[in-house]
């Protein structure tokens, strides 16, 4: 998956963001998301919605909580076949990395869920992709576009 972003751009986000060893915020969130989407963000109290490759996202955090979530909507549940069903979860457990496929109230969704006190500005940045990508593969490849761990046909896996 090519990214959008420029290594001058990411030194310049992480250098004033890393620089600060506290707990990510809302307002880290914000900043961040709109380093990556641009013009394509809107905030909404804990809510940041925005589009990536034009792939609408929706940031969710509770500072209170410690918790955050960045989620995609893919498809009507009831239109998902069991066979992609199948593909999905082998994709939860090789190439879906940190993002995941789930439901909720009948819709597909690609999620990424972290604490939001230790995350990172890099977390952040990887998230989204990962999130973006699973969105853009469902039906196909099924994956976060980075890489996969092991091979669902190795032997290793089949003895456990």
């Amino acid at each position: 998956m090519k990214y959008l972003l420029s290594i001058p751009f990411f030194i310049s986000l992480f250098s004033s963001l890393s620089a600060q060893e506290e707990s990510m915020t809302g307002d880290d969130l914000r900043q961040i998301i709109e380093g990556i989407a641009g013009e394509n963000v809107e905030a909404n109290g804990p809510m940041i919605h925005f589009n990536m490759k034009g792939v609408f996202l929706l940031c969710i955090y509770d500072e209170s909580n410690d918790r955050m979530r960045i989620i995609s909507p893919i498809i009507d549940y009831a239109d998902v076949s069991e066979a992609q069903k199948d593909e999905m979860l082998i994709s939860n457990f090789h190439s879906a990395l940190d993002a995941r496929y789930c439901v909720s109230d009948d819709v597909l969704y690609s999620a990424y869920v972290h604490p939001l006190s230790n995350l990172k500005p890099e977390d952040v940045i990887v998230a989204i992709y990962q999130v973006v990508s699973l969105n853009m593969t469902f039906g196909g490849e099924y994956s976060s576009g980075l890489l996969q761990f092991g091979d669902e046909d190795s032997e290793e896996l089949q003895s456990i």
